[in-house]
């Protein structure tokens, strides 16, 4: 941040003002005794907009499952590369095989690494979901297709920065129900 002071022929004056920079408490600073918001670090907003990819591109799968629609436009919204890959795949898979999906996924992502630590490209999320309430259905009938009805399964997932600033799940992994 780069913050300009006035030149003061009082010395006492000019102290008071350095002082009262950064001592403006979290998330301010006071300079000549105004406060102004600091913006948040960058690893911490990387954190936020890695992490609220990660929710959307659950959100559209769920939404894209209700029909089984692997072209929909809103799975490539939050997901490149190999994890847009496993969800088109699965979900052509369940279109296929007559089988649609309803209600939606619950999640409770939590970063767990972040590279560079300095100005982070690439966040790593940790997740215990949960698919209690994300079932799938026979399109046909609308009879309960799972044999195991969902649950808390671990996930992990890479999500990175793109060349547009924003931010995309490039790969997951889901393991088995009771894996958390």
């Amino acid at each position: 941040m780069l913050v300009l002071a006035a030149c003061s022929s009082s010395a006492s004056k000019e102290s008071k003002e350095k002082d009262s920079i950064g001592s403006g408490g979290a998330g301010h600073s006071s300079v000549a005794g105004r406060e102004t918001e600091r913006t948040p670090p960058v690893s911490e907003t990387a954190r936020k907009r890695a992490t609220a990819a990660y929710l959307d591109m659950w959100r559209d799968t769920a939404q894209a499952a209700k029909t089984s629609d692997w072209k929909s436009p809103r799975l490539a919204r939050h997901a490149t590369g190999e994890a847009l890959k496993t969800i088109t795949r699965g979900m052509y898979a369940d279109h296929r095989n007559g089988l649609i999906a309803k209600g939606m996924p619950e999640n409770a992502p939590k970063v767990t690494k972040v590279t560079p630590v300095a100005d982070p490209t690439t966040v790593v999320i940790s997740d215990c979901g949960d698919s209690s309430h994300w079932l799938k259905y026979r399109k046909k009938t609308g009879e309960l297709a799972d044999d195991k009805p969902g649950g808390r399964q671990s996930i992990t997932a890479e999500v990175e920065k793109q060349g547009d600033g924003g931010w995309k799940v490039t790969r997951f992994a889901v393991w088995e129900v009771g894996s958390c």
